[in-house]
């Protein structure tokens, strides 16, 4: 208990003054937290700590391992000068995929919560969280932290939380969070936006400019979220009009509408509140922000229908057939089903083999969760010949492992390696990975642009890889982040909801409280 105390303490310390001083355990220096307090030296006490995973309830292995780390400035440029010392809290962050286990997500809560009394009494609290966490016997275990980070601090000091959009958001949150910001992009290209977005609105209220209320109206719509894409219809103008209402307000109040964002939800994770919602932060007016709230729901559920995937898509063989017969030079095949963006293992090697069975000539898979495979790659080195076991070591549900004879091409780092098995490249690292961007294929020595086919691990396309993809189709595979998710074994999800049962009837004005 001691050294867990003497841990926290460390964690948790107050800022040191004298600036260029190294806070190693931040990764930052004195200095830059410095630039944060006004000329003058006068400051309020700003507590940040992060608390996030989305969790996939299919993964077939429940999350026990924590990281944990310390949290710095979270770069919010509104901060600077303006008076504030930055408190380091607690970066709390699952290690692992699946269902969190109960009592390492109590310690791992419980060290947030005393890292904040260790270093009370504080002016505000600014939490990056995600959404999508669950746990045993616990549940919304973010939104649980933020309710009981409330009973700690009292009604006086402001709370200010950011999400993705991806989170399961439960209405109650909006009992206890005074300022809630969520990204408004899929793919995300706004977080440094969303977290500048929340940091000023903190500034305003310590200011004393603003008084937020938020509200959340939870809609009965469960969707993937690669058909809640906002470079695609209908979301992409549902969160065009979120953002307007942030700009106008809402007809008939002449409150400020200060953030409003559209929950998409993670529709891997089972849990009584998934699926999409409306989150409004408004000043002043619980009535503007249920207002705001029950006219976009209302647009959301309007549009229901009309939701689809945002890019091409195609089942295993069809998919790898059009990829093969396509004019395009190059295509990106993304094997949706072991989306590792979605907390799958990112082990099975169902889309390997087809291509190896088909005797594909040109094509990089990116890449097989295998850690024994790597190791014993590793271990023959570069140049050699061996046979190996791929895939399946965790997730087994779908198929044995390929037993394949393989060439190590390269060993890109210690748990990380390219080999070739039949004609296709495959980049085998020792944890769930995922290659978003053309720079992770250049450090493995491959220009993606050479081949006919790059497989990776994901649903849509991220933006590194679509700024050079020729064209893209995602593979309808199966697995924990399976898009078909009339399959998945619901058994938490509160019912009805829409389109699992079709005939679902919403009305926001009645639903609203």
């Amino acid at each position: 208990m001691q050294n867990r105390r003497r841990f926290i303490r460390q964690l948790g310390t107050t800022i040191m003054t004298a600036a260029g001083t190294p806070l190693a355990v931040w990764g930052i220096t004195a200095g830059e937290i410095l630039k944060f307090r006004s000329p003058g030296g006068s400051s309020r006490r700003i507590f940040i700590a992060r608390f996030a995973h989305e969790t996939n309830t299919f993964h077939p292995v429940a999350t026990s391992a924590w990281r944990f780390s310390g949290v710095g400035s979270a770069g919010i440029r509104t901060w600077e000068g303006a008076g504030l010392e930055i408190v380091p809290g607690i970066s709390a962050t699952p290690s692992g995929g699946g269902l969190i286990e109960e009592k390492p997500c109590r310690e791992a809560m419980d060290t947030i919560l005393s890292s904040l009394r260790d270093n009370m009494p504080v002016d505000a609290v600014f939490l990056r969280l995600h959404g999508a966490m669950y746990a045993e016997g616990i549940g919304h275990a973010e939104t649980v932290l933020v309710e009981e980070i409330r009973q700690m601090i009292g009604t006086g000091v402001p709370i200010a939380c950011t999400y993705d959009l991806h989170g399961n958001i439960p209405p109650q949150l909006g009992l206890y969070g005074d300022i809630l910001v969520g990204l408004k992009t899929a793919p995300h290209t706004d977080a440094v936006e969303t977290a500048e977005h929340a940091g000023r609105l903190l500034l305003d209220v310590l200011e004393g400019k603003i008084r937020p209320v938020s509200y959340i109206l939870p809609i009965p719509f469960i969707v993937q979220g690669e058909k809640a894409m906002t470079t695609a219809e209908p979301f992409g103008s549902l969160v065009a009009e979120a953002r307007r209402i942030e700009l106008s307000g809402i007809p008939g109040f002449s409150s400020q509408i200060l953030a409003a964002t559209l929950f998409v939800g993670c529709a891997w994770t089972d849990a009584p509140h998934t699926g999409m919602s409306v989150m409004i932060t408004a000043d002043g007016s619980k009535e503007a922000a249920r207002a705001a709230a029950i006219y976009l729901a209302r647009k959301i559920w309007d549009a229901r229908h009309d939701f689809d995937y945002g890019c091409e898509t195609a089942e295993l063989e069809e998919g790898v057939s059009k990829a093969l017969s396509a004019k395009e030079s190059t295509v990106f095949l993304t094997d949706s089903g072991d989306n590792v963006t979605a907390s799958t293992p990112g082990d099975l090697p169902l889309v390997l083999r087809h291509l190896i069975e088909r005797k594909v000539s040109s094509a990089v898979v990116a890449c097989i969760n295998d850690a024994a495979a790597v190791k014993r790659c590793v271990e023959a080195g570069e140049g050699k010949k061996i046979r190996l076991s791929i895939g399946a070591t965790i997730d087994k549900r779908y198929g044995p492992p390929l037993e394949t004879d393989a060439e190590v091409l390269r060993i890109v780092q210690p748990g990380m390696v390219l080999i070739k098995t039949g004609s296709v490249e495959v980049v085998l690292t020792d944890g769930p990975a995922t290659f978003r961007d053309p720079s992770q294929f250049e450090a493995c020595g491959i220009n993606p642009l050479e081949r006919k086919i790059v497989v990776t691990k994901m649903g849509y396309l991220y933006p590194g890889l679509t700024q050079i993809a020729p064209r893209h189709i995602m593979l309808l595979t199966p697995g924990a982040g399976d898009m078909r998710i009339e399959k998945l074994p619901y058994s938490r999800l509160r019912r009805p909801i829409y389109p699992l049962e079709r005939d679902t009837l919403f009305e926001p004005e009645k639903t609203a409280s």
